[in-house]
């Protein structure tokens, strides 16, 4: 009970009694006053806390009730101290952004480096803070940077940092983390002026949406956005539309969408520059191949994973879905293999803490099953 209603409640008043007390000392002092049953209302706010009176009521209801505004509950609350130090913080973080400069970039180039490499041998479980703190870092310079030119440049390392966070928290299962980080991701190389980051962005975006059991609105999103892209970033776009539309069952759209990402980044020019974060190879086409075929249940799936996974090793993340790919494309015609992969996909999984790899293996356990022996798929 609030300090205000303890007094009502002393005097043996309802609220309208209350409200019609109030207008009566009022116009006893001549103050202009609402009306009785507006007043109720206005006093049922400032009973609950909802409000706080105006300087003239809160004098009347001390002089009512004998009471100080304080012991009714009815003073204007003191100054936030946290506004008050809120320019002095606005200053520091405008100037601290102010001198970041080329050596500050490139050391933020270096720590992003370096974050890939770990999360390449390691990934959730070994560099997800070091990520988290980069993006963060990144992110906070980014609001407060003021010329275009340096904003442009700080979004260029944190298109890629955000990206890698995305990738990040896919693999933990957070898919609303994950759709956050690949926006900024997408923002970020949108000003720094990365087709390939945007591609990237994209993909990842349209990787949530089918792991949410969105395939439809994955082709949507990428649909949108490929035409206006040529090269490594069509690429890497048409291989996630390729996996979209294997998830739909779409299997002449998923052929045609490889054949576009294949083209593409066999069309790339030896002088074309792609940040090491955004580079599509050749492993990458054969594992969006693999990958999609082995979703629409076509044997000629495991020829491209088997290339990918002989390529040199780049992300143990990337190992570890081909592994399980390949234990879904092997399972109705050899289980014996199909079941080696599965094992090392779990194991890389949950060296990495791949949550994602883990949960796709699950599925695949109970698809392989059925494709093995029709009859487990409708057992009682």
């Amino acid at each position: 009970m609030t300090g205000l209603q303890a007094a009502r409640t002393a005097r043996g008043w309802s609220q309208s009694e209350a409200a019609r007390e109030l207008v009566a000392l009022a116009r006893a002092h001549g103050a202009p006053v609402a009306a009785a049953a507006s007043l109720k209302t206005l006093l049922s706010r400032w009973e609950n806390g909802r409000a706080v009176p105006e300087p003239q009521y809160r004098d009347l209801l001390s002089e009512l009730y004998g009471r100080t505004p304080a012991e009714l509950g009815i003073t204007v609350p003191s100054a936030d101290p946290t506004a008050e130090a809120a320019p002095a913080r606005l200053r520091a973080a405008l100037a601290a952004a102010a001198a970041v400069d080329t050596a500050v970039l490139g050391l933020w180039r270096e720590q992003l480096a370096m974050a890939v490499r770990l999360d390449d041998e390691l990934g959730v479980a070994g560099a997800a803070e070091l990520v988290a703190a980069l993006v963060e870092r990144l992110d906070d310079t980014h609001r407060h940077v003021l010329g275009d030119p340096e904003r442009a440049a700080v979004a260029a390392v944190l298109a890629p940092a955000a990206a890698l966070a995305g990738a990040q928290e896919l693999d933990r299962g957070h898919h609303d983390r994950a759709w956050q980080r690949y926006d900024r991701a997408r923002t970020a190389a949108a000003g720094a002026g990365q087709a390939d980051g945007i591609a990237a962005a994209v993909a990842g975006q349209a990787d949530v949406l089918v792991d949410i059991g969105e395939p439809a609105a994955a082709v949507a999103l990428l649909e949108a956005v490929e035409p206006s892209l040529d090269g490594v970033a069509r690429a890497r776009v048409a291989g996630a539309r390729a996996a979209a539309l294997a998830a739909m069952g779409d299997a002449p759209g998923t052929r045609r969408a490889l054949d576009v990402a294949t083209a593409q980044r066999v069309r790339r020019a030896p002088t074309d520059t792609v940040e090491p974060p955004f580079a599509v190879e050749l492993a990458d086409v054969d594992r969006w191949h693999g990958h999609a075929l082995a979703v629409l249940g076509d044997a000629a799936a495991v020829a491209p994973l088997q290339h990918a996974l002989a390529a040199p090793p780049r992300s143990v993340r990337h190992r570890a879905a081909l592994h399980a790919d390949l234990a879904l494309a092997l399972a109705a015609r050899h289980p014996e293999d199909a079941a080696l992969h599965a094992r090392q996909a779990r194991t890389l999984a949950e060296r990495i803490g791949s949550v994602r790899t883990q949960s796709l293996l699950s599925s695949a356990t109970t698809t392989t099953r059925a494709m093995i022996d029709p009859r487990s798929s409708s057992a009682p």
